[in-house]
């Protein structure tokens, strides 16, 4: 699931060179969370077919019976996204057609996203896609996990291969976040 989509690669250099700066996270304090202890949880993830959707909505449906609020928001590197995305109720989603021209996203939802304090920022593998590096950056979320990057954002990172997919990468983050304290 972790794949680089190429962006115009002015707008990439504008962008890192403009935008780069903008990630403020000396004000964010960094908490850890338990799985039991957290009330809200959001959820990033990226999504090109129809089958990684319906690995996201089991993912959720799984943190929502925990008894969490969770807030999901999905990147589709496309222009114009096929319908079964727009008819899923249960995520946000925004596309190519709505990134601005530094490729951050412009809309209201991943807006909501990123100013959210979340106890748990749960990143699904998106961090390689620019816009999705922007949103996960600037987070106010208090404890982030995500897959090991050598920048990223992340207070926890897991270092597991791809190739074992997306469940057992989920399985992991749910077993660390239930031995925190």
């Amino acid at each position: 699931m972790i794949v680089q989509k190429k962006y115009n690669p002015i707008k990439l250099k504008l962008s890192k060179l403009f935008a780069g700066s903008d990630a403020d996270n000396s004000k964010r304090k960094v908490k850890a969370c338990s799985i039991e202890k957290a009330v809200t949880v959001g959820v990033s993830f990226v999504v090109t077919n129809p089958n990684e959707l319906e690995e996201i909505k089991k993912i959720l449906k799984q943190i929502t019976s925990l008894g969490i609020k969770t807030y999901a928001l999905g990147y589709v590197p496309e222009k114009k996204p096929n319908d079964f995305y727009l008819s899923e109720k249960s995520c946000n989603f925004f596309c190519d057609k709505e990134l601005d021209w530094l490729l951050r996203p412009k809309n209201t939802a991943a807006s909501e996203f990123q100013n959210s304090p979340f106890d748990i920022l749960i990143d699904l593998g998106s961090y390689s896609y620019y816009p999705m590096q922007h949103l996960l950056n600037n987070s106010k979320a208090t404890f982030k996990v995500g897959w090991y990057t050598d920048n990223g954002p992340f207070d926890l990172m897991m270092n597991i291969d791809p190739k074992k997919g997306l469940d057992f990468y989920f399985t992991q983050v749910l077993h660390y976040l239930s031995i925190l304290k």
